[in-house]
């Protein structure tokens, strides 16, 4: 049965590749169906180059299928569309974006590690899985830009999102869980298709974004569907008890009415605090997790705190160069496994970057958030004159997504981890640079 799914998943993905405009939708749909893992068959030969590695499940499936669709269209690109161009020159296109360039270095700097590392085999997994998604990124671009998926990315964010905290909401008012119940249940938490709770908010957050940013130019009745989509994606993502995520939640939320000083945004996200804290105090059960959130947060917020000291510990030891990639879990379990008292992965983002590839590291990551910041103020000052001149202003607007979409992303990565190898980044940076290119094209 297992090899059947898998058969007919192949096959869906040939018709994906003869229908290219919906690979995006289905990659972003396949993403967070973790629970496909248990559907396909596990390839335990694979194990031996990492840790579940041999997994499969719809968003490896539908990764290698964007990505391999690219190459085969790399390989047969002739001559393009005098503004659209074709694969080839798509690569050329990502290869000039400093976003490209930024991420591009982190993973050189990474297989330079390999020479120092203190897991080799590990390094060179994670070279070559931070390659592929690499290589996601430059495939979402060239399907964004010469597969009209300008409009596809955010409306299909803010539907499978909506969708998701559907199976969020059901599970918080039947208490049935349709996945890892004996996990989250005990805890009054739920996952919905998420292998981790916190995973399910930061893809909640990014559903949120898109909704909020496509209601900006709908109809009233788009607004009307927007704001109860937006209604189940927060209500969901208070179920997660996902404390990390809640405060990335205030940051954006704020970050979004910073950005966009609108009567309207500023009113909406009145609105919905305003109906998360009526929620709360009128459903008991909310009121005594949101509770039970603050008053353990500092708690939570440091029983892993082991992880973060000899996170220190490694950068501090190796300051310039680091441990090398992937090497954080090596090193916990060897050097560090005195004190190590659980998980042995780093759930910290900024740490792991220190620790594994040092002060260069750093820097590169650093480079990376300049370049991405430094598209805002252009954008910020287009949006205004194109609203001035009655000019299209969605492009500014999808802009703005990305950018706080992506720093969502960051942030939420300090409590679980996940930046650089997370695919929602890399969709995301694929999206961001196709964008500005479309833009400059209009």
């Amino acid at each position: 049965m297992l090899w059947a799914l898998l058969f007919m998943t192949i096959v869906a993905v040939g018709w994906g590749w003869k229908n290219s405009r919906y690979l995006l939708p289905l990659l972003i749909l396949g993403l967070p169906l973790e629970i496909s893992r248990t559907w396909f068959p596990h390839m335990l030969i694979l194990d031996k180059f990492g840790e579940f590695v041999g997994v499969i499940y719809l968003g490896r499936i539908f990764t290698l299928a964007v990505i391999a669709y690219y190459i085969f269209s790399f390989l047969r690109s002739r001559t393009g569309d005098q503004f659209l161009g074709n694969a080839r020159d798509s690569l050329v296109e990502t290869i000039r974006s400093p976003l490209f360039i930024a991420l591009g270095s982190y993973i050189i700097w990474g297989a330079v590690s390999v020479i120092w590392s203190v897991d080799r085999l590990a390094t060179i997994v994670g070279v070559a899985r931070l390659t592929l998604l690499w290589v996601l990124g430059v495939a979402v671009y060239d399907l964004v830009k010469r597969r009209g998926g300008l409009i596809t990315v955010p409306v299909t964010f803010a539907a499978v999102s909506s969708f998701l905290a559907g199976i969020g909401v059901y599970e918080l008012l039947s208490k049935h869980y349709i996945w890892l119940a004996e996990i989250y249940q005990e805890h009054y938490r739920f996952n919905a298709t998420f292998v981790d709770a916190n995973i399910y908010a930061r893809f909640l957050l990014i559903g949120c974004l898109a909704t909020a940013i496509l209601m900006f130019e709908a109809t009233r009745r788009g607004r009307l569907i927007g704001a109860l989509a937006l209604a189940l994606q927060l209500v969901a993502l208070l179920g997660t008890g996902s404390r990390v995520g809640w405060v990335v939640m205030i940051i954006v939320a704020l970050g979004l009415a910073a950005l966009i000083p609108r009567r309207a945004v500023i009113v909406s996200i009145l609105a919905f605090l305003t109906f998360l804290g009526l929620s709360i105090l009128l459903n008991p059960e909310l009121h005594t997790r949101v509770l039970s959130l603050t008053q353990d947060f500092w708690a939570a917020s440091s029983e892993r705190r082991y992880l973060v000291t000899s996170g220190i510990h490694m950068f501090t030891q190796h300051p310039l160069l680091g441990i090398g990639l992937a090497g954080f879990q090596h090193a916990m379990v060897t050097t560090y496994s005195s004190v190590m008292t659980g998980v042995s992965l780093s759930h910290t983002a900024l740490i792991t970057t220190a620790a594994e590839l040092g002060s260069i590291g750093l820097a590169i990551l650093v480079f990376f958030f300049v370049v991405l910041y430094g598209r805002l103020p252009r954008a910020l000052q287009n949006l205004r004159f194109a609203s001035q001149q009655f000019h299209a202003t969605r492009h500014y607007y999808f802009e703005i997504f990305a950018v706080l979409a992506i720093t969502e992303i960051f942030m939420s990565a300090q409590g679980e981890g996940r930046f650089f190898e997370d695919p929602y980044l890399w969709i995301l940076i694929g999206y961001l640079t196709a964008v500005r290119d479309l833009k400059k094209i209009s």
